[in-house]
């Protein structure tokens, strides 16, 4: 019987929330959109085959200051546990007290017999112990190790935002520096081009009017370097605070034709999401958390039983404080139950209650939340690699009439500032083709991370559907 009180606990066991039940993330299938789900490696960000790029992602995992702090955070979060977990035991302590006392003769006779002031030491050993008869302390321990775990999965959701905002200002950095060098080439063209309209001014084949737009112009494309380099240094700032670095720390940078889309993108299904996000799984144990905490608010209205015991002795002289006829024990056993608290006892349940139903709403609005996630990256990649190849297919067009163009040149067929004027419209073209790869890169790296990083499935059964990101106009940047 006693082992059967001892085993039980009070308060609603956790249970699972439901999980809505859909069969696929998007209302239409995008061409990104299979069937099967895939694995993604711990080590995601080095699918990129960028060596560069995997070096920052594992610089800024070693050295960022807020990575540092999460793990801060789940010590705490362990030892809260462990010190909640010391209630199971008896707490036994230590005490010493000598004093020097004087007794009047005319109240009681002196303890030695003769002098009426004496010395006295008391050297003893106490243990108490509550019993958690009812599982009061179970329950919050529970709640206590969900907490822990829910800070174990902040700092994978941490680890997971890092390295995806790492790539991308990487990226970033990669575009800001390639536009920059062509802006140049423009501005270059640009200003030789403004050079023949002014000799072609002077001559009056040009009005006024279309000299100054041509200045004009000209201005509003040298702005664009100066803005440029701005953004870049700006990037390369935050990109070194992700690393962990001062901003005028030097760091390898990646090249963005170093940087590929992977081979096979990552694929999740509805139904196995909330096992993968640390954020729907952060929501599950809040929820456990909070389920507990009603465990133990009933536990603070029911009956509490204590034992205690005392172990010691007691004399005028240090070396007889242990002789038998000098020894002290003492053994009691108590219960106490609350009677009247104002009402605060059950309101205490009622406020637990709630949190549960709070716990479980922000549980279900956390999953749809991931759904919706996941849904528009898939949209993103569908939307932005067809973007891509349509940019893509521009900068080749303009790239074959740049080179017909300059051939023409070369013969005397077509004059100087229409070969300035082609080749500006390329560079254009081109700027607009690396711009919308790395829009689709990072739609990449926003898959990852909605999909919850790095995880592994180990099942080999065949799942019906999902959304696996296959189809890719292609897989890496060619700069010329």
């Amino acid at each position: 019987m006693v082992a059967g009180l001892v085993s039980c606990a009070v308060g609603p066991d956790f249970k699972k929330p439901e999980v809505p039940k859909i069969d696929s993330f998007t209302r239409e299938t995008p061409d990104s959109q299979g069937g099967q789900a895939n694995a993604i490696e711990a080590d995601w960000w080095r699918a990129y085959g960028s060596p560069q790029l995997s070096e920052l992602v594992d610089l800024a995992l070693k050295n960022n200051p807020n990575i540092d702090a999460a793990i801060a955070n789940l010590k705490i979060a362990q030892q809260n546990v462990i010190a909640q977990q010391g209630f199971f035991f008896p707490q036994i302590g230590a005490g010493y007290v000598a004093s020097r006392q004087n007794v009047g003769a005319t109240l009681a006779p002196a303890i030695n017999g003769t002098a009426s002031v004496y010395g006295l030491q008391t050297a003893a050993l106490s243990v108490g112990f509550t019993p958690d008869i009812f599982g009061g302390n179970r329950r919050q321990v529970e709640s206590l190790k969900a907490i822990a775990n829910a800070q174990q999965l902040q700092l994978d959701a941490l680890r997971i935002t890092i390295a995806t905002n790492v790539i991308a200002t990487a990226v970033q950095e990669a575009v800001y520096r390639e536009q920059l060098q062509m802006a140049k080439e423009s501005v270059e063209a640009a200003r030789i081009q403004l050079g023949h309209s002014q000799k072609m001014a002077q001559l009056g084949y040009i009005s006024g009017i279309d000299l100054a737009n041509q200045e004009s112009g000209y201005a509003q494309m040298a702005a664009q370097v100066p803005a440029l380099k701005k953004l870049r240094e700006q990037t390369l700032d935050m990109l070194a605070v992700l690393c962990g670095q001062a901003p005028n720390k030097q760091l390898l940078l990646p090249n963005l034709d170093s940087i590929h889309i992977p081979e096979k993108l990552p694929s999740a299904l509805p139904s196995t999401l909330v096992e993968q996000r640390p954020d729907v799984k952060i929501a599950e144990e809040l929820v456990r958390a909070s389920n507990a905490q009603i465990g133990v608010a009933i536990s603070n209205m029911i009956p509490q039983f204590s034992i205690t015991g005392v172990l010691g002795g007691s004399a005028t002289a240090f070396s007889e404080m242990f002789n038998g006829a000098n020894n002290i024990w003492g053994v009691a056993g108590g219960v106490g139950q609350p009677l009247f608290a104002g009402g605060s006892l059950f309101a205490r349940k009622a406020a637990a209650e709630a949190g549960l139903e709070a716990s479980l709403a922000q549980y279900r609005s956390t999953v749809i939340t991931a759904f919706q996630n996941v849904a528009d990256t898939l949209y993103a990649i569908d939307s932005d690699g067809k973007l891509y190849q349509l940019a893509r297919d521009s900068e080749i067009a303009n790239e074959k009439v740049y080179e017909k163009t300059k051939i023409q040149f070369e013969k005397g067929y077509t004059s100087e500032p229409s070969l300035l004027s082609v080749k500006q419209q390329y560079l254009q073209a081109k700027i607009n083709a690396i711009q919308a790869y790395s829009v689709y890169i990072g739609d990449t790296a926003a898959l990852y991370q909605s999909l919850g990083g790095g995880w592994r499935d180990e099942s080999k059964a065949d799942m019906a559907s999902g959304a696996q990101s296959s189809a890719k106009p292609a897989s890496s940047f060619s700069s010329k």
